[in-house]
């Protein structure tokens, strides 16, 4: 399979920084949609909970909510500065859950997979 498009242009002297590079540094990464201006930011070490931590850092993790498209997105890497603490909103990973669905069947039945998805 190819690989896939770059939309990111680095020089070939610049090292690639990571996720884990910007989470070590205790770094913000600022997500903007060109689209709809909607600006999030995350922590860097929460993003690396839920992303691959050798991912580029300027490279978006996410589509933009609020319009529903990746196309636009830019990011970026902050540090946080002294007079950002306290007024700066942030994004936090309030917690990771898993749900799995369970059932009772007869052995040799088969499994639809749109059984059950309808609740009353």
């Amino acid at each position: 399979m190819p690989e896939q498009y770059r939309k990111f242009h680095r020089h070939p002297a610049k090292p690639i920084r990571t996720l884990q590079d910007a989470a070590d540094d205790a770094q913000i990464i600022v997500l903007r949609c060109g689209l709809c201006r909607r600006l999030i930011n995350y922590l860097a070490t929460d993003l690396v909970q839920v992303l691959n931590p050798s991912r580029p850092v300027d490279a978006p993790p996410f589509a933009c909510s609020r319009c529903g498209t990746g196309d636009y997105m830019s990011a970026r890497v902050k540090t946080p500065s002294m007079a950002d603490y306290g007024h700066l909103t942030i994004r936090r990973l309030l917690g990771i859950r898993s749900v799995s669905k369970w059932g009772n069947r007869q052995l040799g039945d088969e499994l639809k997979s749109d059984e059950g998805s309808n609740r009353r």
